[in-house]
């Protein structure tokens, strides 16, 4: 209970009331008469028409319904590596399949990347041959207004992505379908997450936006310029001041990025219009993902940041500079025909547009984001956390990892915290999130008898949720000498109990481009506390025999030494099993210094 009254406290009066409303206004949805539910929602009224000849370059691309062919016995999907075999027809909802998994299913991804195919192969994938009965038994088999299915998040990804299927091949764009199109955008007009925020409410924001345009008359109207008004308010309310997400999480970024972008594709395409607010705003979410980006296109994999979560992030930065600069990608995809869509001469190009990305700089410090990064040189990259863990009032995506680091070589992961492989409420997902998965030092209380009760500066719990949220102090880096780094932080989590903690990483790279990481654990407690220190080495470095690093204590406490055996994850359901080691001891009230000394060779090297 008090995990829930110190969560609930973090959202505020404002949000909890919009939480109930929300929750409430679906509760009177299932309780009324569905005719009644979609009249209150406006998603009972008749549909105004589809507009014609817009985003030409789609509709040019001349691609023809997939051909059909005999009803299936079963379909095959292969959602977040989860392969499953379907019965035709297939059950939309299931209560034994994963929330997520049947989220997967009603978004119509898999629709898209057939679409991705038929564009860049001048022919549909043999699996399209169901689409359009997919889409047609979709709509008979999911009452409006009832399921996963016309959830909020469910309808924003699954509209848009029926709109690119329409536009792209017209010849799917019945009567029944536009009206199937048109009813759950009015019904996710009248059923925000603004009580959620985060990339919820942005997703919903842009796909009305979207949406909207596609149709004409006053109500379709009316529906895009809510939306975009709404999204000029919180678009600034989202991003930090470095330019990255206030979900502190690389892949939603990505994700959000690319749905900005494809909306501003659309508004330049259809009315001329480039608003400077979005332009600016992905111009600042574009440098952010420059910066972050490590030498291998990869990013730094802090709190819910699953590998295969968003598009790759060389893709999403060029996507975004092709529409800075009003120019278009080549080749024939669908990114590449949005920004054909959007070409041409511009006003006011963004100052990104035609800059050449920087080569990283060896210290790049992230405030708001509370990551900083070192690049010595030679391939290796760091990335220290040191800072806001998420909003207050939104921390779904947050891991316990105050204080963390990840070391990379040439973006192949050396020194790593878990990641990311699954959603829900599970015992794995519970263990990613928490302090154990993750490259930082934990303290805990004794209990009377077993283990310690470790403590969460981060109080991550339920899949989603987090009560007390340890706030950053005593941020600090620079440099010590040629090739010599430092970074250096402290958190609050541990003040409750009287205890503090401050981590200080020193970097040098020696002329045999061999990494020398020294990670100093300064501790003072009132009381005799459990202390516990995690390494997790990548899977096949942990093996090599100069991985394992030294470490000394400044107190005459006796250190046990333990390998455990741990996972990295590649992706949703992607993991690598690899070895951890687990440093533990007793400390007595007083003044307590750790130190961690890594010699990294390249690898190869002696």
């Amino acid at each position: 209970m008090s995990l829930l009254l110190r969560t609930l406290a973090d959202m505020g009066p404002r949000r909890l009331q919009r939480r109930l409303r929300y929750e409430t206004r679906q509760r009177l949805d299932r309780a009324l008469p569905l005719p009644l539910a979609l009249s209150w929602a406006g998603a009972a009224t008749a549909v105004p028409p589809w507009r014609g000849q817009v985003l030409a370059p789609l509709a040019a691309a001349g691609l023809s319904p997939p051909p059909p062919a005999a009803p299936p016995t079963s379909l095959g999907f292969a959602l977040l590596n989860d392969p499953r075999e379907l019965p035709w027809p297939i059950p939309w909802n299931q209560a034994d399949w994963p929330r997520l998994w049947q989220f997967h299913l009603h978004y119509f991804d898999w629709a898209r990347d057939w679409l991705e195919q038929a564009l860049q192969a001048r022919h549909w994938p043999a699996a399209a041959s169901q689409l359009e009965p997919l889409i047609d038994h979709w709509i008979a088999a999911n009452r409006p207004g009832r399921g996963d299915g016309w959830h909020s998040y469910t309808t924003s990804l699954r509209s848009r992505n029926w709109i690119w299927l329409l536009r792209c091949c017209p010849a799917l764009a019945t009567a029944e379908r536009q009206a199937s199109l048109w009813s759950p955008l009015s019904w996710l007009q009248s059923h925000p997450e603004h009580c959620h925020g985060g990339n919820h409410w942005l997703e919903n924001l842009t796909a009305l936006a979207i949406g909207g345009l596609q149709f004409e008359g006053p109500r379709a109207g009316a529906m895009q310029r809510r939306a975009l008004a709404l999204l000029q308010q919180e678009l600034p309310r989202q991003l930090l001041a470095d330019g990255g997400h206030e979900e502190r999480s690389a892949s939603y970024h990505l994700l959000l990025l690319v749905r900005l972008v494809e909306l501003g594709c659309v508004l330049q395409a259809q009315q001329g219009a480039r608003p400077p607010w979005l332009v600016q705003g992905i111009a600042a979410m574009t440098a952010w993902a420059q910066t972050v980006r490590l030498a291998d296109g990869s990013a730094p994999r802090f709190n819910d940041s699953a590998a295969d979560a968003a598009p790759p992030l060389d893709r999403v930065v060029a996507f975004a500079r092709a529409y800075l600069q009003a120019r278009p990608l080549a080749g024939f995809g669908l990114r590449a025909l949005l920004t054909q869509a959007a070409a041409g001469p511009v006003a006011s190009p963004s100052p990104l547009a035609a800059a050449t990305p920087a080569a990283p700089a060896p210290l790049i410090e992230l405030p708001a984001t509370g990551w900083t990064l070192l690049r010595p040189g030679a391939g290796w990259e760091l990335a220290f956390k040191c800072g806001q863990p998420c909003p207050p009032h939104l921390p779904a995506h947050a891991h316990s990892d105050q204080l963390s680091l990840d070391l990379f070589w040439q973006g192949e992961p050396v020194l790593v915290e878990a990641g990311t492989s699954v959603y829900g409420t599970g015992a794995d997902r519970a263990y990613e999130r928490s302090g154990a998965a993750h490259n930082v030092l934990q303290l805990g209380n004794a209990v009377p008898s077993g283990e310690p009760r470790w403590i969460e500066p981060v109080e991550v719990w339920h899949g989603f949720r987090a009560g007390r949220k340890a706030r950053p102090r005593q941020r600090a880096s620079g440099a010590l000498g040629p090739g010599r780094w430092f970074v250096a932080g402290s958190h609050d989590g541990f003040d409750r109990y009287g205890a503090s903690h401050q981590r200080r990483l020193e970097l040098t790279l020696a002329a045999d481009t061999a990494l020398h990481l020294v990670v100093i654990d300064a501790l003072t407690l009132r009381q005799a506390m459990a202390l516990r220190l995690w390494w997790h080495l990548a899977p096949g470095w942990s093996q090599r025999p100069w991985s394992t690093p030294a470490i000394s204590i400044s107190s005459s406490v006796p250190l046990q030494w333990s390998w455990q055996h741990t996972w990295m994850a590649l992706g949703f359901g992607q993991r690598l099993p690899r070895r951890s080691l687990c440093v533990q001891a007793a400390l007595p009230a007083g003044m307590h210094q750790l130190i961690s000394r890594f010699a990294l060779p390249l690898p190869g090297g002696p």
